[in-house]
């Protein structure tokens, strides 16, 4: 992995991957051999920066734009985009998920940035032009992506969850199935089902991973410590989780143990209280 720029990867020749800032999103960048682009998700907030790395990376035009699922940080752009000619591609759950509740979703996320507005008057929700409910696959001049739709049973951290492979590459782009070094959001997700989800993806053979949020992961090795470390997370917290619903653990006790020990060390911490909270709500 070479870096070109404090926030910009090269992992392999046609493959870059933009690195969010303290674990904001992670962005995938593809570059044809003539110089079209597949973007792997993009957040509206963040379009100078996705911009800047399209010019930095050689990209003379966006050809398709993916959404690994329907959250606000990794749809949010798809309008933009279109109106730019890429063709955006989600899984058929993405799509469900932004018809049935995407327009309430974004203007809930875009409402408190005013800018936003201000800079681009007819931002709207765009929705994908073209799903698939299982596997599809993205030909650029030079590199295959192959998509794969990897929300067990329909829902593991959101309903939409797909994933990217570069199988001649090795590198396998996890979306929000993956978190590295941060507390995730669970508040979409069904749990044991995403668990499942983990559980197939660490039998994939890939030499790198990149998560939704977090440093890229090298090896495969390391990779599937990844993995494994991060299921041990989900797993304990749902553990924790349903103690607490059952009302024999208080939820400060469950923030306690998410902050403590293993997990002292990772970032986003307020994301852990808003887990809890949202869980026990639901329970009721």
């Amino acid at each position: 992995m070479e870096k070109i720029a404090p926030n910009i990867c090269q992992l392999e020749k046609s493959v870059f991957v933009i690195v969010g800032p303290e674990g904001t999103t992670n962005f995938g960048i593809v570059r044809g051999d003539d110089g079209c682009a597949l973007v792997i998700d993009s957040d509206i907030r963040r379009i100078d920066e996705i911009e800047a790395a399209l010019s930095m990376t050689g990209c003379s035009k966006v050809s398709y734009l993916f959404n690994t699922h329907e959250n606000f940080d990794h749809s949010s752009a798809n309008h933009y985009f279109e109106k730019k000619g890429a063709t955006v591609i989600a899984s058929e759950g993405c799509w469900k998920a932004l018809m049935k509740d995407g327009e309430a979703k974004f203007a809930e996320m875009g409402g408190p940035v005013p800018e936003l507005w201000q800079r681009f008057p007819d931002l709207k929700m765009g929705l994908p032009h073209v799903t698939f409910s299982d596997t599809a696959s993205v030909y650029l001049q030079g590199i295959t992506s192959r998509l794969r739709y990897s929300a067990f049973q329909g829902q593991g951290h959101s309903k939409g969850d797909a994933v990217v492979f570069f199988e001649k590459e090795g590198i396998l782009f996890a979306g929000d199935l993956l978190y590295v070094d941060f507390h995730p959001v669970t508040i979409y997700g069904h749990i044991s089902n995403w668990l499942q989800s983990i559980d197939r993806l660490r039998g994939e053979d890939f030499k790198s991973v990149v998560p939704g949020h977090g440093p890229v992961v090298e090896g495969q090795a390391a990779g599937k410590q990844a993995f494994a470390k991060f299921r041990s997370y989900l797993e304990d917290f749902h553990e924790q989780l349903l103690t607490a619903a059952s009302g024999r653990q208080s939820a400060e006790e469950v923030r306690a143990h998410m902050m403590s020990g293993a997990y002292a060390r990772l970032g986003k911490t307020w994301m852990v209280q808003r887990n809890i909270e949202y869980f026990l709500k639901e329970a009721r």
